[in-house]
């Protein structure tokens, strides 16, 4: 299990606000689904990433994505790695110590952050 603390640097400017379809937790990466709807990336899902939810949320609360920032972790990362969406059955924060699964989406510079930015382009098709 990957587990965020939260994130400690975003810019409010590239940030986007979406109603969720589903719970999720704070650092979850996330997508946007054609019917307008967030998402958690999961199952392998591996196509998309249109950033990270900056708090947790219900199904049916409005969140705020954020695409590029500094996320704080629980979960020890391997400085220097890359950082992946990863293929966890419930979402999860992106990390280096998942299997190389998904889309890279940034690096660890230390043993507990992640710099992570959305890959371009975001969205498949």
């Amino acid at each position: 299990m990957v587990v965020s603390s939260g994130i400690s640097m975003y810019d409010i400017r590239t940030t986007i606000k979406a109603e969720t379809a589903e719970a999720m937790d704070i650092g979850d990466s996330v997508y946007i689904a054609a019917d307008g709807l967030a998402y958690v990336i999961d199952n392998g899902k591996s196509d998309v990433c249109h950033g990270w939810a900056l708090e947790a949320a219900a199904a049916g609360d409005t969140i705020t994505i954020v695409t590029t920032c500094r996320m704080d972790m629980v979960t020890a990362q391997t400085i220097g790695a890359r950082a992946y969406t990863g293929a966890v059955a419930t979402g999860s924060p992106p990390s280096t110590t998942l299997a190389a699964v998904g889309l890279i989406v940034g690096f660890a510079w230390q043993a507990n952050r992640l710099y992570l930015q959305v890959p371009v382009p975001a969205a498949d098709g």
